[in-house]
């Protein structure tokens, strides 16, 4: 049978592998936007060559029977450029979102680089997701008639699949250390709380293998999908009385935690408020902050933070200000992170899109981190090194879950692909520390 191969994606860059997506539909189906299109079963090969010189030859040769390709190529060089091509039952995929399309695109190309390693002495590797959502009974709001992105009936719900497959995907590649930054739950139930628990508890301990940040929608009245307008006014104003759920299962509100992996700090803010879709930091959290950064200052530190703090994130984003970090905290966090010797990045979810972004104060690393819930569907590894750290991102490889990325590839007809999945060098990248970190 001929197909259609399209939605090539270049979805992960290490120094050492590279991971090729891409799915197959039945010939004259459309792409990119419009209504869900169904994947057809098909074969899969990819051929790959140094950029330098040679012949492309077959690395991998495979099927799909879900018709949803994703094939990871170990064994590169660090730091080379490399060719290559993906196939399909005769069909060469090529890519279809306008981010994957651009000229400098290693998807438009065909090339791609692989990172630089990292020389210095070796320090932790952990993993990191954003946005589970746990208790979202659609993906993307819409429904019109039998369209709609949910999980069918009898299915396990999407959020809980999500995120256990992703656990799980973590656990096979050896890391047994996950930060959750934020909007662990969709609205605050007691519910998706027991069911956060009891998806996270089977990946580890809390407070040893797992840690969390709050997010906005774990602060909102329970049941509600969002706090606009009114809602948010009247919370504010006190006259909506939420519960605190996150306080009595995880971390107390507008208190901040800190941990070491390896030799590596990590440290979780807590910038959800009530009342608020954008992030508030309060005076008694600020200066524990400062504290606890001041007890240890050369120390290699990574922040988690569910909201984005620059203005480049405000500026670039369609929800502007009321959607980000208060400018007034969010300005005196980077002080405080650029005047500490030991803080390397803070990374953010909120937005569900990968993208790297520029710091205001100092040179600190800023980003975004796609979420776990959906298209693209998967984690962060970040590992760290004295030299620098290693960011990548890697698909949740269960079967389910890339069943569930042909779905929500279509989420908003199609468009919300081209916002969440980024660059591959948002993505993928090397952070460079200035100096060298003494351990």
């Amino acid at each position: 049978m001929v197909v259609l191969a399209s939605d090539l994606e270049v979805i992960t860059v290490t120094d050492t592998s590279v991971a090729f997506t891409w799915a197959t539909y039945a010939p004259g189906v459309q792409t990119a936007y419009g209504f869900a299109k169904p994947t057809v079963p098909a074969g899969q090969k990819v051929l790959l060559a140094p950029a330098d010189g040679g012949e492309l030859k077959t690395v991998y040769e495979g099927f799909s029977e879900s018709g949803y390709h994703h094939v990871m190529v170990e064994g590169l060089e660090p730091g080379r450029a490399y060719r290559f091509e993906c196939w399909s039952d005769g069909s060469k995929a090529l890519p279809s979102l306008g981010v994957t399309m651009n000229r400098a695109a290693p998807e438009c190309i065909g090339e791609f680089t692989t990172l630089p390693a990292l020389e210095g002495q070796y320090l932790a590797t952990f993993a990191l997701t954003n946005d589970t959502h746990i208790g979202k009974p659609n993906h993307d709001g819409i429904r019109i008639g039998n369209f709609g992105l949910s999980a069918e009936p009898g299915d396990q719900p999407f959020s809980s699949m999500q995120l256990d497959g992703l656990l799980k995907t973590v656990s096979a590649a050896g890391i047994d250390t996950i930060v959750v930054n934020g909007d662990c739950t969709d609205s605050n139930r007691p519910e998706e709380y027991t069911e956060f628990l009891r998806v996270m508890n089977g990946f580890g301990d809390f407070g040893k293998n797992w840690f969390v940040t709050r997010g906005n929608h774990d602060n909102h009245p329970p049941g509600l999908p969002n706090i606009n307008g009114r809602r948010g006014r009247d919370i504010r104003r006190g006259k909506t009385d939420i519960p605190d759920y996150f306080s009595e299962h995880l971390v107390p509100t507008q208190q901040h935690w800190a941990t070491n992996v390896g030799e590596v700090r990590l440290m979780g803010l807590d910038t959800a408020e009530f009342g608020y879709a954008g992030g508030r930091i309060n005076e008694r959290q600020m200066r524990a902050v400062r504290a606890e950064l001041a007890s240890d200052p050369d120390r290699p530190t990574i922040l988690f933070a569910h909201h984005p703090l620059t203005r480049d994130a405000v500026r670039s984003h369609i929800g502007g200000p009321a959607f980000m970090m208060d400018w007034t905290q969010s300005k005196k966090l980077q002080e405080i992170a650029a005047a500490t010797p030991g803080v390397k990045g803070i990374f953010a979810g909120h937005t569900h899109r990968s993208r790297r972004g520029i710091a205001d104060v100092g040179s600190t690393d800023f980003c975004e981190r796609g979420a776990s819930l959906g298209y693209p569907g998967g984690y962060t590894r970040i590992r760290v090194h004295t030299d620098g750290y290693q960011v990548s991102f890697h698909r949740t490889t269960t079967p389910e879950s890339l069943l569930w990325s042909t779905k929500t590839r279509w989420s908003m007809f199609g468009l919300e692909p081209e916002l969440m999945l980024g660059k591959v060098s948002d993505r993928n990248y090397v952070h460079k520390f200035a100096n060298t970190v003494a351990v």
